[in-house]
């Protein structure tokens, strides 16, 4: 039952897309002016652009001499693995309305002017209708599981997949420290 429901709520991909842009933006800052045509080409096909199949040139790439893979596919995978993996986590401890509101407080994604820093929890108040979820340490490790095997299947370099990985998880409101 909750499976069913986590795929009738599930966020959309302007969240993944949003997440994943952030990311590659941090990462991969060359990508960008492709990264809308790349994040289409993810959505249209997902298995087929993280492949590079089906083109006349494969894999996806672009550079001289040296073939260097874009980062774009792989990262929107990760940030919907992501994105699926917590959205699971709502769903499991307040079943109800505002999934997407409360994944996109953790990923403290939101409208925001290009520049602007991402607020910490002290400047953020929760929207009426918005689900507040502290995520737990066992959550954040349960994301960095399921992230990094997502890129593992992708064929992602383990300097990569960490890179990629500490970027996502980055972006979500982890649990402040015990004293």
């Amino acid at each position: 039952m909750a499976r069913k429901r986590a795929r009738e709520d599930a966020p959309d991909r302007a969240l993944i897309t949003e997440i994943a842009k952030d990311v590659i933006e941090g990462i991969a800052r060359e990508e960008m002016p492709m990264f809308s045509a790349a994040s289409q080409a993810y959505f249209a096909d997902p298995q087929r652009a993280i492949s590079g199949r089906g083109s006349r040139q494969a894999p996806l790439g672009f550079g001289s001499g040296m073939v260097e893979l874009i980062l774009t596919p792989i990262v929107l995978a990760a940030t919907a693995k992501a994105v699926e993996c917590l959205a699971e986590t709502i769903l499991e401890r307040t079943p109800g309305e505002g999934t997407t509101a409360a994944l996109r407080r953790i990923f403290r994604v939101g409208h925001r002017s290009p520049g602007t820093p991402v607020p910490d929890d002290a400047d953020q108040r929760t929207p009426s209708g918005a689900v507040a979820v502290e995520l737990r340490q066992e959550d954040i490790e349960r994301l960095r599981q399921v992230v990094e095997a997502t890129l593992h299947e992708c064929g992602t370099a383990p300097e990569s997949a960490r890179l990629i990985a500490d970027a996502i998880i980055g972006r979500c409101r982890t649990p402040r420290p015990t004293s």
